[in-house]
């Protein structure tokens, strides 16, 4: 059986096990786009885990783009230096910088628009259209792509996240009524349960749907 002969099953099903399963961020659920973006800036490579202070700290200083892009860039250099990677001290300055010169501030709600933003790609895109504004846009990365290439029994690698045909099936097994949801439960799924390696798919809610579990 496939998700797609199925899909309020398949649905349901990860909802509910995420609703018992879920990890807790700061950053989730909250309806401020503005931070959401700059938890996903921070997540890039970086354990949540290590992010969650960094954060709460950050958007605690920098509530608005506007306070950020004034704020001295040594200061803001500091309060980032624990996440490592120094690559992201000018490139939250930048987007800053635009947000408040293009888009008087606001972080637009249109994935088009976002990928204009400097540092801003399909992934944090397509996040911040689920996460912040309730778009049905699958979030697209290794993680999602393990999972769908298990659920259909097609071999995947990282870079298949930019192959058409998966990026297919990925949206379209998207939950259109719940979207943010279903793309936390699937992070949280790939996290949790389908691991890169010695995945437990007896604890899995889709295994009845997985070809890779099945077998």
């Amino acid at each position: 059986m496939r998700p797609e002969d199925n899909l309020p099953d398949f649905h349901q099903r990860l909802l509910a096990w995420f609703a018992e399963n879920q990890r807790t961020y700061p950053w989730r659920y909250i309806d401020n786009p503005f931070h959401l973006l700059m938890s996903e800036l921070m997540l890039r490579r970086t354990r949540a885990d290590q992010v969650v202070a960094v954060y709460r700290n950050f958007v605690a200083k920098y509530p608005d783009a506007v306070t950020l892009a004034s704020a001295d860039a040594d200061t803001v250099a500091t309060d980032l230096y624990s996440l490592g990677l120094a690559w992201r001290i000018p490139a939250f300055q930048q987007l800053v910088h635009t947000l408040v010169t293009e888009f008087d501030g606001i972080v637009p709600d249109d994935y088009k628009a976002l990928t204009s933003l400097p540092g801003v790609g399909d992934y944090v895109a397509s996040a911040i259209c689920s996460f912040a504004f309730g778009q049905p846009i699958a979030v697209i990365d290794t993680n999602t792509v393990r999972i769908i290439g298990r659920l259909y029994g097609i071999e995947v690698h990282a870079e298949s996240r930019r192959k058409k045909d998966v990026r297919q099936r990925i949206q379209g097994v998207m939950n259109p009524d719940e979207p943010a949801l279903h793309n936390f439960a699937m992070l949280d799924l790939a996290a949790l349960v389908c691991t890169p390696s010695a995945p437990a798919c007896d604890a899995c809610p889709l295994q009845d749907y997985c070809a890779y579990g099945r077998a």
